[in-house]
């Protein structure tokens, strides 16, 4: 198992080399449009944009506002990437608006970042107090704690 760090962040990105080479970016591949629909702190859209080609294309998703403002700056680095600010579940109407017609390989890591369990007002730690919010995006939904106030006993 690999470990890698996200330059600037503690991140650590597990497996990083193992998942982005199931991807087998090589040769004409290199050419391809890729997704990373877990964005998260960029360290697989990172290695995967090493590997392309300069016509390839790398199109990221995440629904966290944090991750989105560290995508923004990678998007302005290299113009073969692109962010979207929602759910990979999102992916076919929004490549679809993006007149995307093709994709070459799709990853996914799922589940939580550290940067979103080392800050107790994500509502997600398990080290530290704090309030319960649970969501993803911050900018949408309830917080989990107001949801919970709400939710009858029987639905629950």
């Amino acid at each position: 198992m690999t470990l890698h760090s996200v330059p600037g962040t503690s991140h650590r990105t597990v497996l990083l080399d193992e998942a982005v080479d199931a991807l087998a970016i090589d040769g004409a591949r290199r050419d391809g449009q890729y997704i990373d629909g877990t964005f998260g702190r960029g360290g697989h859209s990172r290695l995967i944009l090493s590997r392309l080609s300069a016509r390839g294309r790398l199109i990221a998703f995440d629904k966290d506002p944090q991750a989105v403002a560290e995508a923004g700056r990678l998007a302005a680095e290299d113009a073969r990437f692109a962010i979207v600010h929602d759910s990979f579940a999102t992916m076919d109407a929004a490549l679809t608006e993006m007149s995307v017609e093709k994709i070459d390989g799709v990853l996914l890591d799922l589940g939580l970042s550290s940067p979103q369990v080392d800050q107790a007002a994500r509502g997600f730690s398990f080290r530290a107090e704090g309030p319960l919010d649970m969501r993803m995006d911050t900018t949408r939904g309830m917080p989990a704690a107001e949801w919970l106030a709400n939710e009858t006993q029987d639905n629950l």
